[in-house]
């Protein structure tokens, strides 16, 4: 197995808050790592220490940073790329969406612009001292494959849809953003690449081509998420930052998990044996002197042992927040009713006749694409802006909670003293109940010594954690919740997902995480082409749906616009295939690589087709297969001729 790199003697600190006390992690090619832990914990911190952004503080024995120089033999450069959570964290020096990886290659960018440079000249004047400088940029731009970094980026843009690669990166929307620091991390050709929270603000179609897109690549990468989903199906390896120490564990997501379980189940044996063995012993101490005869030394130390040994298992036992979420008294069962509801933005159509009906005890999930209305329909039942037409009825005095994915409801001057009580010992519990608000800052997972810490030393995962301790302090006869697991680390979430399991209110979700959607809901909306179409069954219901959705999806992706085509008759009717052009032969020396991705994409087609044709029965089946087929045959004649290419190079 070739070691990448590893990290020994990592010791980091701010100011009192320990962060890593003599940590350390092996780093494998072919690693699929997804890095577990609390919020404020060490995994941001991590990230930076590996990317060389944050040092950490000076120990004995030193901190060691190993990097790989040789790989089986060959030249191999050890780097890190780290993909950005999001765009307003990168230093922009660049703002066309082509230009835009050279904030991230300045190396590429300079060379780049000598290169525009040098032809405007030439233009000019092609003497041969420009020619030669010409011919020496461009050997300098193949050596560091730039022209194949710069067609792999341009690429994953047109795969997740951005064709106007001459837009202000300031002008496209979060999701787009988004969609372009995705492809960045994608084309890396780093040989570790870091993803920090990848699929925060995406809609599920996008997070299964990201999905599909990362398991075909088969690089090396550590991964920051809170989707199950996508740990699972993604990663090969575990590492759990916990109380300084970075535990690793080799298997998915998955195998984790029911390691945890087995390892609690252990626990827990070994707890009640342990009980049982303190009370026999601690009878046996409360005996006289006399009763007893002369004192057992090694039995006394085995009472104290034990005791020992319960305390250091109640540490290590799984803390779960203790979250209390009460339904209203209202009788009403329906809260919020929908008919015929249209609304559009100037002469963009939003929402077509749609109707809806939110009833008492519903918990739905509200899915759709990013700009297909989620958000404005939440501004509607919410009456932040009025309907186009139709009929809109809420129950009286209806109490709706909304909770929005920004943390502007915190005052970054308090401390979690005065931003949960208020000034006051406790809060009031929706259910009228009180506790003690250190007691309730403790159910979230903090220690009770940062309850006087200034909320500006708070990290976003920890104030996302705030965020929501002080948003369940908040009665409601329906509860709206935007993206409520984005910032939240995975313990925080199977709480959160818990608590709203349990509870017998009204939900409504907007939310890309599927495990927390099938746990919590009960009803799917979906949002689609202006209209809005409900599943019964909750999210495991509309599971299937969406995956078809996916499929027809690929039908309708093309590597470039001008393969486009339309099909009036697309089980019938074959695509007329584009030749390669003598100039499109010699501009790319380097076709092993596209070769790679039609073959990568047939077998993603193939492994659709099979799944289809075990259950064909009905005619939107048939049809798709047919789709599918013609589009398998078209990317096999496309490879067919990239091989002849090859071949007449050779």
């Amino acid at each position: 197995m070739f070691k990448l790199c590893d990290l020994k003697n990592i010791h980091l600190s701010f100011g009192s808050k320990v962060i890593f006390d003599d940590a350390g992690i092996d780093i494998n090619e072919g690693d699929h790592i997804g890095l577990l832990g609390l919020n404020g914990k060490g995994k941001s911190s991590l990230f930076k220490i590996i990317a060389e952004d944050v040092f950490p503080d000076h120990s004995t024995p030193p901190f060691l940073f190993n990097k790989a120089k040789k790989k089986k033999g060959e030249n191999f450069n050890f780097a890190v790329f780290l993909v950005p959570q999001e765009i307003e964290t990168v230093k922009i020096e660049h703002r066309l969406l082509s230009k835009f990886i050279f904030n991230f290659y300045p190396k590429l960018a300079t060379l780049f612009q000598n290169l525009d440079q040098v032809n405007e000249q030439i233009e000019k004047d092609g003497s041969e001292a420009l020619l030669e400088k010409q011919k020496n940029v461009l050997e300098e731009i193949e050596h560091l494959k730039g022209w194949e970094l710069m067609r792999s980026y341009e690429s994953y843009l047109k795969l997740f849809g951005l064709l106007e690669h001459d837009k202000d990166i300031e002008n496209l929307s979060g999701g787009e953003q988004k969609k372009v620091l995705l492809s960045l991390g994608l084309s890396a050709p780093a040989p570790l690449v870091l993803w920090d929270e990848p699929t925060n603000h995406l809609d599920l179609e996008t997070i299964k081509i990201l999905e599909n897109e990362i398991k075909g690549q088969n690089k090396t990468f550590l991964l920051i998420s809170h989707d199950r989903y996508f740990l699972s199906e993604i990663t090969n390896k575990i590492c759990h930052i916990q109380h300084g120490k970075i535990i690793s564990f080799q298997g998915s997501y998955t195998d984790y998990l029911t390691h945890l379980q087995a390892e609690e189940e252990n626990r827990i044996k070994l707890l009640e044996k342990l009980n049982n063995n303190l009370r026999r012993e601690d009878a046996w101490m409360k005996q006289g002197i006399k009763a007893r005869g002369t004192r057992s030394k090694k039995r006394v130390e085995n009472f104290h042992n034990i005791k020992d040994n319960i305390a250091h298992l109640k540490t290590l036992a799984h803390k779960q927040v203790e979250l209390e979420l009460t339904k209203s008294q209202r009788k009403t069962k329906s809260l919020v009713q929908a008919a015929n509801l249209s609304f559009s933005y100037e002469e963009k159509n939003i929402f077509n006749q749609i109707n809806f009906t939110i009833n008492k005890g519903d918990k739905i999930g509200l899915l759709g694409r990013n700009g297909e209305g989620k958000s404005t329909l939440v501004k509607l039942i919410l009456e932040e802006i009025a309907k186009k037409s139709g009929n809109f009825k809420k129950a009286d005095d209806l109490s709706i909670q909304y909770f929005s994915q920004s943390r502007k409801e915190i005052d970054v001057d308090k401390t979690p003293f005065e931003l949960l009580g208020d000034g006051n010992d406790f809060v009031t519990l929706p259910s009228g109940h009180k506790k003690h608000v250190v007691s309730y800052f403790e159910s979230f997972l903090f220690h009770r010594d940062e309850i006087n810490r200034p909320l500006s030393t708070f990290s976003g995962g920890e104030k996302s954690r705030l965020q929501l301790a002080l948003n369940l302090l908040i009665p409601g006869d329906l509860l709206i919740f935007d993206e409520p697991t984005n910032d939240l680390d995975l313990e925080t979430i199977q709480i959160l997902e818990k608590t709203l399991s349990d509870f017998k209110g009204s939900l409504l979700l907007i939310s890309h995480d599927r495990a927390f959607l099938s746990q919590v809901t009960n009803k799917v909306w979906l949002l689609k082409g202006g209209d809005l179409e409900s599943f019964e069954g909750g999210y495991s219901q509309v599971e299937d749906y969406l995956e078809l959705s996916t499929m027809e999806e690929i039908l309708l992706h093309e590597e470039a616009p001008s393969k486009k085509e339309i099909i009036s008759n697309p089980i019938h009717e074959k695509k007329e295939i584009k030749k390669l052009s003598n100039e499109d032969k010699i501009r790319f020396k380097e076709i092993d690589s596209r070769i790679e991705a039609k073959e990568s994409e047939i077998d993603q087609i193939t492994t659709l087709l099979e799944g289809l044709s075990q259950n064909a029965s009905d005619q939107e089946s048939v049809e798709l297969m047919g789709r599918l087929s013609l589009k398998q045959e078209s990317l096999e004649e496309e490879l067919l001729e990239l091989y002849e290419v090859k071949e007449e190079k050779k």
